[in-house]
């Protein structure tokens, strides 16, 4: 009799412990569940986002399963950057994604004192902006996606385009990422005995005043790579389209809008190349020791607005194009 009761008791016990066993297992397997915040300066930049989910969802994230995204919308002004950033620093998310020059450096900021992983895209040059120390090694919590250094390629498709133009307008904003930029502009339009009527333009108003001021004789329009002209871009495409300009921007995103040719990144490629850095932070690899990737260029054209301002684009150039829309 003592044997069976020694022997229910046995049962008992290892019923117990095998049924703290897997929950313990179970414990473990369970998926970590990961929030990643958002911050950016301009809609022209939501494709980009959008890119960068879906291919973290390939990676796994799931929204709404694993991971959960913090994003307000674009910000629309640089003055209400550093509000957003605190934001994300108070809500303790796993990783922010930086949009824009001036939201990286925000984002740099905020999360100085954390131990908040950041990824950027797209910053035309990270090291200028104090971003990072280098590219290869940016050090910090921080490292992302360059889309710099487009702008002398852009030009001289420019002139390949229009080969008889002399003078062409830059707007630029000095607040923004614009001033490497425009250093490369003015010297390879040096070299192409262009010149450049450069404008500062700061604000919402300061574009419209610079767009109704602009020199009867120019020949172009030539917009940098910055979130906020960028952001601008409709007011410029009007502009072009009354004074039947060409007028060229940094993405593909831009051309869809409607101006005439672009050479620089891509919604999907810099997107992807930032949840392939992300994945690999929220895996466990330091941001630091994850060197900065360049963007891809490409060269994108739209027929509509060549129509619209009476320039005939030879089909040598445009089989030459990555993309062309009609």
């Amino acid at each position: 009799m003592k044997n069976f009761y020694r022997n229910i008791y046995f049962i008992v016990a290892l019923a117990l412990v095998s049924s703290l066993m897997l929950g313990a297992c179970a414990g473990t397997n369970k998926k970590k569940e990961y929030t990643i915040g958002v911050v950016n300066l301009t809609p022209s930049l939501d494709p980009v986002l959008d890119a960068f989910k879906a291919d973290m969802t390939e990676r796994g994230y799931i929204e709404g399963e694993n991971v959960t995204y913090l994003y307000d919308g674009p910000v629309g002004s640089a003055d209400k950057l550093d509000a957003a950033a605190q934001k994300l620093v108070e809500a303790k998310v796993d990783l922010i994604l930086a949009m824009t020059t001036p939201a990286s450096q925000v984002a740099q900021q905020a999360t100085a004192e954390t131990n908040i992983p950041v990824v950027f895209l797209p910053v035309t040059d990270p090291v200028a902006a104090g971003i990072v120390q280098s590219l290869k090694q940016p050090g910090g919590n921080i490292t992302g996606v360059t889309a710099g250094g487009s702008e002398a390629k852009r030009l001289q498709w420019q002139m390949e385009l229009t080969p008889n133009i002399k003078k062409i307008y830059v707007p630029y904003n000095p607040d923004g990422s614009s001033k490497a930029s425009l250093a490369l502009t003015e010297a390879t339009a040096a070299e192409l005995n262009i010149e450049l009527v450069t404008q500062v333009a700061t604000t919402p108003d300061e574009v419209i005043t610079a767009g109704e001021t602009m020199p009867a004789d120019v020949e172009a329009i030539f917009i940098l790579a910055d979130g906020f002209m960028e952001s601008q871009i409709d007011k410029w495409i009007q502009v072009a389209l009354k004074k039947q300009l060409p007028i060229s921007a940094t993405n593909l995103k831009l051309v869809e809008s409607g101006v005439l040719f672009s050479y620089g990144w891509r919604s999907d490629s810099v997107g992807q190349q930032a949840a392939r850095l992300a994945d690999q932070i929220l895996r466990g690899t330091k941001p630091a020791e994850l060197p900065v990737e360049r963007s891809e260029f490409y060269l994108e054209i739209n027929l509509r607005t060549s129509e619209a301002i009476g320039l005939e684009i030879p089909d040598t150039i445009l089989r030459q194009a990555d993309k062309i829309i009609k």
